[in-house]
């Protein structure tokens, strides 16, 4: 058994397990950084740390979020570090059984979403939700832009 976050991505569902994630937060102070990705929001300050916010949105469907003050933001682990995943809306915590999660099958895309950053998916009373790990979700060179945010050191007043 174990407990998951569910969100709304645009009209799609996700999970994300929970001990994947830190905390839900609401963007407050966010420093947008120029001549990044489309989908880095940009970065907050969130406990002295310089945390990137990725929009997943943007991310996942090329479809930016209009409403940054409406939108949830998950803290997630990502490589020994946190960053902000930006969506929708954060829906609920769920618990999950073995028995409801099954292995992604060799697919390389379901409804059209790339699934290499899919770990598994859920059967829910409202249907299939997949699961996401974070550790997944850039590529190298993605991951690489984001590496270097996360060298930014935090400026002491």
């Amino acid at each position: 058994m174990d407990k998951h976050i569910l969100f709304r991505v645009g009209n799609q569902i996700f999970a994300i397990p929970i001990s994947s994630t830190d905390r839900v937060v609401h963007i407050e102070n966010l420093t947008i950084i120029p001549d990044m990705s489309s989908y880095i929001i940009g970065v907050e300050d969130i406990e002295g740390t310089i945390t990137p916010l990725i929009d997943l949105a943007e991310r996942f469907f090329a479809e930016k979020i209009t409403d940054l003050n409406k939108a949830d933001t998950i803290i997630v682990h990502w490589k020994e570090e946190k960053i902000g995943l930006t969506v929708n809306e954060v829906l609920s915590v769920e618990t999950y059984y073995e028995n409801q999660i099954s292995d992604k099958e060799g697919t390389e895309k379901a409804d059209g979403i790339p699934t290499s950053y899919i770990s598994a998916f859920v059967q829910t009373d409202d249907g299939i939700v997949p699961i996401l790990d974070p550790h997944l979700l850039f590529n190298a060179e993605q991951a690489k832009e984001l590496r270097a945010l996360l060298e930014i050191e935090q400026i002491q007043n």
